[in-house]
């Protein structure tokens, strides 16, 4: 009976020291990167990645270069969903989703009918 006690008084402080630590407010939150920046942030942080990962990341600046922003929002979550990422590609692309949801945000608001769809179905399958 004491043994089973000290399990879970063990389980409560562990799990009160990981709420704790997983609560942490000190980090902020990422900034979206500029329309401007994206690409060169990408292409920095991807230079050296793995194919899959590198394609991806092209077909994201691509996409934003020809300011379809459908394109690359699937494509910026496909590579965001990408095993094996740095901690700077993982940043990098975070900041990328912000920015790329914005113009996404911002297409569908001046009547992009494909902006529009797009968010449609991401809250429909999210």
């Amino acid at each position: 009976m004491k043994h089973l006690c000290t399990k879970g008084i063990t389980l409560a402080v562990l799990f009160a020291l990981t709420l704790g630590v997983a609560c942490n407010r000190s980090t902020a939150p990422p900034t979206p990167l500029t329309a401007e920046e994206l690409p060169g942030a990408l292409e920095k942080a991807f230079s050296k990645a793995k194919p899959p990962a590198k394609e991806l990341a092209t077909q994201v600046v691509t996409s934003v270069q020809a300011q379809d922003y459908s394109k690359a929002f699937w494509a910026i979550q496909n590579l965001a969903g990408t095993p094996g990422l740095t901690k700077d590609q993982v940043t990098v692309t975070a900041r990328g989703i912000l920015t790329i949801s914005g113009l996404l945000q911002s297409a569908q608001a001046k009547g992009d009918a494909k902006a529009a769809a797009t968010i449609k179905q991401y809250r429909e399958t999210k």
